[in-house]
């Protein structure tokens, strides 16, 4: 976006609109760069020209709480240029972004010195912003304590599985050690291999409250990964009547297996809950992309909600389903951006979700 077509502008005549353009500045934040601090002098306005800029506010010595973004032709910054006081807020150009630094003093001269409707009309503007912000930042409080009540619970969850489960595991293990047949010894691996997925599941849920995540790679193939999957949830799919197909490739990621597992056994539990009284069909495909490995989970049921379609990956969002937490595609999204990778979905009501995987080839 060129400066002189900043939405800021239409609010003055084209004289004063004029003047504050020829006294800006245009300034270009590399990713990730911090744009102000919490606590500065508010000493400018900003108006954003490309990119995207994250605002949040702090929670503890380290952490930082996202309570708004500013993309192209938004501003922000009003507040401290209008009051004289400090940024309420730290600003950090979430990718490169360009923005336009209105210094505090001309502004405040433009404002006195031109008609009560301009100064109404920015005051209305700021007013809506800062109420949407504020419900922003209340819905974002609330999600962080019910995080930190999830993390409690999660480590009560872990030491409480960890005895019976281990006694689970031996008493397969002795099993499979009296019984050799092939039955038993299928069976036996379906044991161990799903206790394993509970703990992983709960520490997993643990990690995920705590914003953190240690991988345990390996270099693996696709193919294997979604074998194992199939062998794993044979039961489960078979139960609910759904049918599964594999698409496998042969490429190789360097991943936690069992992270991705879970990963798509988020996906595929979602899409067998929405496929309920339907035949319902799931496709897990591979393919190589340039230098990245993409898995695609497939469905034909009814497609995601409208209302949800915008926050899918957000924490506690779910529609139509009984139980469930509404965490599993966030848990889903952390793991992939763990990764190196990045999760979105196409869909369209009526015509099934495909969920797409992107992951960093080894």
């Amino acid at each position: 976006m060129e400066l002189s077509s900043h939405p800021f502008f239409t609010f003055f005549d084209l004289n004063i609109a004029d003047g504050l353009r020829q006294g800006a500045t245009v300034k270009t934040f590399p990713p990730l760069s911090i744009i102000f601090e919490e606590g500065q002098q508010s000493d400018c306005l900003y108006l954003v020209l490309s990119g995207k800029v994250e605002l949040c506010k702090r929670t503890g010595q380290k952490n930082h709480l996202t309570i708004a973004f500013a993309g192209e032709g938004d501003f922000f910054g009003e507040l401290g240029v209008l009051d004289g006081s400090a940024r309420s807020t730290r600003a950090v150009a979430v990718e490169e972004t360009i923005v336009a630094q209105l210094a505090r003093q001309p502004v405040l001269s433009v404002l006195r010195a031109t008609s009560g409707k301009t100064v109404i009309d920015v005051f209305n503007r700021t007013i809506q912003h800062l109420r949407a912000t504020d419900e922003q930042y209340v819905a974002a409080v609330v999600r962080k304590e019910k995080m930190t009540l999830v993390g409690e619970m999660a480590n009560s969850i872990i030491h409480d599985l960890r005895n019976p489960c281990h006694g689970v595991l031996m008493a397969g293990t002795v099993i499979g050690d009296l019984h050799p047949d092939d039955r038993t010894q299928h069976c036996c691996r379906i044991i161990r291999g799903q206790v394993q997925r509970m703990v992983s599941m709960a520490e997993e849920l643990l990690e995920f409250s705590r914003g953190t995540y240690q991988l345990r790679r390996e270099q693996t193939e696709l193919a294997a990964l979604m074998e194992r999957f199939a062998f794993l949830n044979q039961d489960y799919l078979k139960h609910n009547k759904i049918t599964l197909e594999l698409r496998p490739v042969g490429i190789s990621i360097n991943a936690d297996v069992n992270k991705l597992l879970r990963v798509l056994q988020n996906l595929v539990y979602n899409a067998a809950d929405a496929l309920k009284d339907r035949a319902g069909k799931i496709t897990i495909s591979g393919r190589l992309d340039g230098n990245e490995a993409e898995i695609c989970v497939r469905d034909n049921g009814p497609g995601i909600p409208d209302d949800i379609k915008d926050r899918l990956f957000e924490p506690f969002v779910t529609s139509g389903k009984n139980g469930g937490t509404g965490l599993g595609l966030a848990i889903a999204k952390s793991i992939v951006e763990a990764h190196g990778g990045r999760i979105f979905c196409e869909s369209k009501r009526g015509r099934g979700a495909t969920f797409h995987l992107r992951l960093p080839t080894a």
